[in-house]
């Protein structure tokens, strides 16, 4: 399969955000379990500029996003919430993607944190993920990346690790049993 990386173009909004919502299907599935909704709840609120796309037959594969301590790759849009989650899981989704989207970053303007990996269920175990990060890495302009996994995402952690990222960090995470995890890892590399 050939896969090509590109920068993420304003027309690959809906489709970055469905490969999200379908990425991270079971985080979403307490708001909503309907992955076309996730997707319309959340494209408003990306910043396509902080993404990579990973493109093959001809559709998107995967996706990546790029931000730094300037700012995050989503922001949580309200209305668009409440409109595709109801009044009160648009309420909630709020609250909580608040703290997942917008948490301010405290590394330094050469760090690049990695966030928002996430490959089409078609297309999966197939080195998408790891091609994004090969190629992101390359086109971007930090000296070393950061992002975080949970403690459950055994075939993320082994990307990552063969990769070349090295954990440097665990925080036990609040209400993790009701999140399906109990540690976030956080892994660093540093680009040559």
């Amino acid at each position: 399969m050939d896969i090509k990386v590109r920068n993420a173009v304003e027309d690959d909004r809906f489709n970055i955000a469905f490969c999200i919502a379908e990425g991270f299907e079971k985080d979403f599935s307490v708001l909503c379990k309907d992955t076309n909704k996730v997707a319309l709840a959340i494209e408003s609120g990306l910043a396509i500029n902080t993404f990579y796309v990973a493109e093959a037959d001809g559709k998107i594969a995967g996706v990546l996003a790029v931000s730094d301590c300037h700012g995050r790759a989503a922001k949580v849009d309200r209305k668009a919430l409440k409109k595709h989650f109801g009044f009160i899981k648009g309420i909630i989704g709020c609250i909580v993607l608040k703290e997942e989207f917008e948490k301010e970053l405290s590394y330094q303007p050469t760090t690049g944190y990695i966030e928002f990996v996430a490959v089409g269920k078609g297309y999966r175990q197939k080195g998408v993920a790891t091609v994004l990060l090969k190629e992101s890495i390359e086109k971007s302009k930090y000296e070393n990346f950061v992002l975080d996994v949970t403690d459950v995402n055994s075939n993320a952690i082994k990307c990552y690790t063969k990769f070349g990222f090295k954990e440097f960090k665990r925080e036990k995470e609040k209400n993790g049993k009701h999140k399906g995890f109990n540690e976030r890892i956080y892994m660093q590399y540093f680009h040559e």
